[in-house]
């Protein structure tokens, strides 16, 4: 009995015989079966056009499927121009691998970009403004014993032609004969040549290396003459700034009015008003002595009265070793209180622009960068007309692009309308000696330079598109798209008690503290609090028993109670993020270890070969010589040779192959056709071997059964 029972075999055991001989039959059929062809493309798409017709079993192939007339489906886009996505999540190897290649091509993007927006501004457009600013605004100069001129010092009309006649003439006509040189006789000769100097041209010099675009203008705006409500003090009142109440006559005390489209000016804000016209004109010369009596006259005439509100001296320059522009305006304005606020506006702007710039490499730069800007519109105009208006423009990216695509366009705009503006300006200069205003040159230019910034801070933006390659990088934006909701909440509350703030501090402080005179001015006063940038000794100054109180309130109720509520809500969504496992690993570092890895072990192999290839000649060189019996007659022919030469090499051995694999590879023909035929008659016989195993197994699994159920019945 216990023999028997051992030799009855479990059903574990049939169960893994069987197992056993299918994982078997499955390995034998992959063996033997043969290589797949490719079916042509043609008739794969056949087969998926085929359709069924009204008799089973009859396909009717469609070689060209129509669509339905009503759902017409949207051309599928090509594989280059995929849809973009908020943001990219590295979660398989085609999106690792697809993003990298976005990413690669959006670096050299973003290099390109921050190289040419660094372009429209020149380091030496800051020491430009302030060697003017200082030469023009903060120099003062002696006019009589313990008395100077200083711009910014100016408080009434009467000190403004002070400076105009003491300090501006003086600084604008200096020496300019610095460039003439004493030869052996004494004769003074000028160094652009001719014994004569060149009076015209040393007139229009500025500090030696700048040139004078024509001479000086000075510009008066006035308003008009009002009722007085006191007239027995006052026969005339005259109101603040504005385009109602501007005067617009022929002439002013032989100064012509010009329109701001004949006097060529631009708008410009002050601190009191916002000016947008022309004005009286009175132009002046190169000469110094005209200029002092054109002055003398026009103060002798007064020409400034208590209806002028604004008064401006302006001159543009232009130097040559640094191809900048330069537009400079002193400002007077004179409120109805009847003080001046003297103020400065220095603007320059570089002579070159896309197509003009002397440097091919910038050039380069350009038409490249141009290249990837058609690039990326091809992208956007291909998304638009696939997705659809609607659903294109629900993309935070999509409408980035509407902002970046644009400005670049209008830049190239820009940059054409600069190239013709500069060569009208210069030849305008070279035929006429007149005042040649840059004004509107320099307003675009600041809208140019505007435009540049934001597109650089856009194109930074982008970057945050390719953040979520790290977990903790995509907790940081996850958490503040899930607490934009409460930030919002918070922000109208905060800003409430902002606004309250700003306003109370005009209302109190307004009158006496410079950081409260005006509603913008307050709050940004306010931020400045916040930040620690602040004052308080003027507010104690202003109201020694309210200023402490607003100080405090404002610190209390702003700095330790709305901050830290801000900081909360921020780290609650932070927190309820880093529990969650929602946030998934990224494939990226893998993916990147992978192809490391393959790459330094590709290398490795390389060097490998070349080592045994360099090993194996020297062996060969290192072989001894047959000997003469064995050598090969030289009287042979070349087959023998090659037959008895082949003798002394030992066949090539294959590694890493066990003895079956060996016998297998020997036995292999070495033609094509008979190493085909003797694969398939090596399957064949592994076929059957496995055949006859898998029988020989059936028949011990149907014994084996028998005996179970047999002895089950008995």
């Amino acid at each position: 009995m216990d023999t028997q029972q051992q030799e009855q075999p479990s059903a574990v055991s049939i169960g893994g015989q069987v197992s056993q001989a299918a994982s078997q039959w499955i390995n034998v059929m992959e063996i033997a079966a043969p290589p797949a062809t490719e079916e042509p493309q043609v008739e794969a798409a056949q087969q998926k056009g085929e359709k069924k017709g009204k008799l089973e079993g009859l396909k009717i192939p469609l070689e060209h499927p129509r669509p339905s007339r009503w759902r017409r489906k949207p051309p599928k886009a090509p594989k280059a121009l995929k849809k973009k996505t908020t943001q990219i999540l590295y979660t398989t190897d085609e999106q690792v691998r697809d993003a990298l290649l976005e990413f690669l091509v959006f670096i050299v993007f973003l290099t390109l970009t921050s190289l040419i927006t660094l372009t429209v501004r020149s380091p030496y457009m800051f020491y430009f403004n302030d060697t003017t600013k200082k030469l023009f605004v903060t120099r003062s100069l002696v006019v009589a014993p313990s008395v100077s001129n200083c711009f910014e010092n100016i408080v009434q009309v009467s000190d403004w032609y002070d400076y105009l006649i003491y300090n501006f003439l003086i600084t604008l006509h200096g020496d300019m004969t610095a460039d003439e040189d004493e030869d052996e006789d004494g004769a003074k000769t000028n160094s652009l040549g001719g014994s004569d100097p060149i009076e015209k041209l040393r007139a229009r010099r500025f500090m030696y290396e700048n040139l004078l675009l024509g001479p000086p203008r000075l510009r008066q705006i006035r308003v008009s003459k009002q009722r007085c409500h006191m007239g027995w003090h006052f026969d005339a009142c005259y109101d603040d700034y504005s385009r109602g109440v501007e005067e617009r006559n022929e002439s002013h005390k032989g100064s012509e009015y010009r329109s701001m489209r004949e006097a060529e000016a631009t708008p410009f804000w002050t601190l009191l008003a916002y000016y947008s016209t022309g004005g009286y004109t009175v132009d002046l010369t190169y000469d110094k002595e005209v200029n002092l009596r054109k002055i003398h006259e026009l103060k002798t005439i007064h020409w400034l009265d208590r209806s002028t509100r604004l008064c401006l001296v302006e001159f543009n320059l232009f130097n040559e070793n640094t191809d900048i522009f330069q537009s400079v305006k002193l400002i007077a304005e004179i409120p109805a209180s009847g003080v001046v606020l003297p103020q400065a506006r220095m603007q320059t702007v570089k002579k070159y622009s896309f197509f003009t710039d002397p440097d091919p490499k910038q050039t380069l730069l350009y038409i490249v960068w141009y290249l990837m800007i058609v690039y990326y519109t091809v992208i956007e105009i291909n998304e638009l007309r696939l997705s659809g208006f609607r659903a294109h423009f629900k993309s935070f990216l999509n409408i980035l692009e509407c902002f970046l695509l644009p400005i670049c366009y209008l830049a190239l705009a820009y940059n054409i309308w600069h190239t013709v503006e500069v060569e009208s300006l210069v030849s305008k200069a070279q035929r006429k000696e007149v005042y040649q205003s840059i004004d509107v040159l320099c307003f675009l230019n600041i809208i140019y330079v505007n435009m540049m910034a934001i597109l650089a801070f856009l194109v930074w933006i982008k970057l945050f598109k390719f953040i979520s390659l790290n977990k903790t990088l995509v907790e940081w934006t996850t958490t503040l798209s899930r607490c934009s909701k409460d930030l919002a909440g918070f922000s109208l509350m905060f800003g409430i008690v902002f606004v309250i703030y700003a306003r109370l501090g005009l209302l109190l402080f307004g009158s006496n503290h410079p950081d409260f005179y005006s509603i913008v001015i307050s709050m940004l006063t306010m931020i400045r609090m916040i930040l620690g940038d602040f004052r308080y000794n003027l507010i104690q100054e202003s109201d020694r028993l309210i200023g402490p109180i607003y100080f405090i309130t404002y610190i209390l109720l702003v700095f330790f109670i709305l901050l830290n509520i801000f900081l909360a809500i921020i780290m609650e969504s932070y927190s309820a993020v880093k529990s969650g496992t929602d946030i998934q690993g990224t494939q990226l570092a893998s993916f990147v270890y992978r192809k490391i890895t393959g790459a330094v072990y590709w290398l490795y192999c390389r060097l490998c070969k070349q080592r045994a290839m360099i090993v194996k000649a020297q062996l060969v060189r290192l072989k001894p010589f047959p000997t003469r019996k064995s050598r090969p007659s030289p009287f042979r022919k070349r087959a023998d040779q090659d037959n008895a030469t082949a003798e002394f090499e030992e066949p090539a051995k294959r590694r890493n192959l066990t003895a079956a694999e060996t016998l297998y590879f020997q036995a292999m023909p070495k033609d094509a056709q008979n190493r085909k035929a003797f694969r398939v008659n090596q399957r064949i016989t592994l076929l059957e071997e496995m055949l006859d195993k898998l029988a020989a197994n059936m028949a011990d699994i149907t014994k084996s059964l028998d005996r179970v159920y047999g002895e089950g019945a008995q």
